[in-house]
């Protein structure tokens, strides 16, 4: 996620084991995470990070882990019981007061309670400007969903009122209906592009919408990202489960909707394209920046590593299977790998780059894949590279 956007795969665990520690897990971003270890695997480690949210983390993204007492364990879990009590007090005295409202013949309308005849003037408004449906359907779709919803949504969802708009391929849960609006307008026009550019179009077809969650407020984003362990100031938006088809967005800018969104949503539907084949990492990130529309700042950063002889190698940058240390070197590889994706698809045809794609998610090495799918194009691999090089230079 774009700031350097933050890519991580969380896992619900549909098990645990019988021994237990309070553990800090590391992660090579620069995240921390405290809780109790439940479930440890080859490739994988799962953390319980309160009662009943439980994240999986993939061995290759963990820097390290501390294992801590048996009386920090204990200590972490009478926090975890406080909080449960204090939450379970708060919402039965929640439930009291909207008891007692509704005795008094008011409605829930917009998180206010006012009376019918007032709700019937604010609806009418609200529709004249383009706003949500009604509470009443608003609710109704909500507890219809609330069983598909993964833990960090439901974190999200008992927060406030959320409304829900439908488009074709989405389902966006929002408070402010202008952000709605602008996400629902611009969210097909993503989704038909970016499988446009892929050659297939007419093919993806979801089963599920994609649900799209707008946190409007920089604050409740930072209480959101901190709620599920998380460092609120290294993304703008995020995808914990392309399974899921569930995307998190904060509208810290309108540049959340031109780059995080788009780079997001290529993520998402290349996935599943892609299925249980490995995406190269260079491809992965270069295709979803490219849909992002970020080839000026890729061409600005690329001439001057390029000038001084700076830039990551070809087949360095293939080969790379972990974003690299250091802010600089980041971004040198995001620039690079989009301009790699921009070369194939703009000079020589998105047909050509589906076929392409195809042999490498068969697991083809990137030569052989290359001198198939573009045989009269390039002598060689070097040919390949020079030609490269000189589509980012002129």
């Amino acid at each position: 996620m774009l700031k350097k956007l933050l890519f991580i795969t969380l896992f619900i665990l549909l098990s645990y084991n019988t021994r237990v520690h309070a553990d800090t897990i590391y992660l090579k971003n620069g995240n921390k995470i405290t809780g109790i270890i439940t479930k440890e695997e080859s490739e994988s480690i799962g953390i319980d990070i309160n009662i009943g949210a439980t994240v999986t983390f993939s061995r290759q993204d963990i820097e390290r882990i501390e294992r801590d007492s048996d009386l920090e364990q204990t200590k972490i879990k009478e926090e975890w019981e406080s909080e449960k009590a204090r939450k379970e007090a708060e919402k039965k005295e929640e439930d009291a007061f909207e008891e007692g409202q509704r005795d008094k013949g008011l409605v829930d309308y917009e998180g206010k309670w006012v009376t019918l005849e007032e709700k019937e003037r604010l609806q009418a408004a609200s529709i004249a400007k383009g706003g949500p449906v009604s509470p009443s359907h608003r609710e109704s779709v909500y507890k219809k969903d609330s069983k598909k919803a993964s833990g960090f949504a439901k974190k999200l969802l008992k927060k406030g009122k959320w409304l829900i708009r439908e488009t074709e391929h989405f389902s966006i849960f929002y408070k402010d209906p202008a952000q709605a609006k602008i996400v629902s307008d611009k969210a097909e026009y993503y989704f038909e592009k970016i499988v446009y550019d892929l050659g297939y179009e007419g093919e993806i077809a979801w089963d599920e919408k994609c649900r799209v969650y707008i946190v409007e407020s920089v604050e409740e984003w930072k209480v959101f990202f901190e709620d599920i362990g998380f460092n609120p100031d290294l993304a703008g938006g995020f995808v914990p489960n392309y399974e899921e088809k569930e995307m998190f967005l904060c509208a810290l800018s309108e540049g959340y909707l031109a780059v995080t969104f788009p780079h997001e949503l290529t993520h998402l539907i290349f996935r599943e394209i892609a299925d249980k084949s490995t995406i190269p990492l260079w491809l992965n990130e270069g295709l979803a920046n490219y849909e992002a529309s970020l080839t000026s700042v890729s061409n600005e950063l690329l001439m001057k590593y390029i000038t001084k002889g700076r830039h990551i190698l070809l087949g360095d940058l293939l080969r790379m299977t972990d974003y690299p240390e250091g802010k600089e070197m980041r971004e040198l590889f995001y620039a690079q790998s989009e301009k790699l994706v921009a070369f194939l698809i703009t000079q020589y045809g998105r047909e050509k780059f589906r076929k392409f794609c195809e042999l490498i998610l068969k697991d083809r090495s990137f030569k052989d894949s290359v001198l198939s799918v573009y045989k009269a194009d390039f002598k060689d691999l070097e040919d390949f590279n020079i030609k490269l090089v000189e589509y980012i230079v002129r």
